[in-house]
């Protein structure tokens, strides 16, 4: 009676390997056949021709200035300025 319930487990995980490589295998395949059919549709091109230079490129410079900032010391506020709304 033992070999019996041992028996239906088996087949059970069997099945379950079975079918696990079953939806492996579709799953691949459907993969495969999409980029297959891909790379079908997709016409190469032709490499573009190399562009003609007419002058080099000139360099650029930027020029950047510091930001000057006063220091205070921080004990001493403003008042603030108000601001009137019409």
């Amino acid at each position: 009676m033992a070999q019996n319930l041992l028996a239906s487990t088996l087949i059970g995980g069997l099945y379950l390997l079975i079918l696990l490589a079953l939806c492996f295998f579709a799953v691949t395949g459907y993969k495969l056949l999409r980029r297959s059919l891909a790379a079908r549709k997709k016409p190469k091109e032709a490499p573009p021709p190399p562009p003609e230079q007419k002058e080099p490129p000139q360099k650029v410079y930027y020029l950047v200035e510091k930001k000057r900032t006063v220091k205070r010391p921080q004990a001493q506020y403003e008042k603030p300025k108000q601001i009137d709304f019409r």
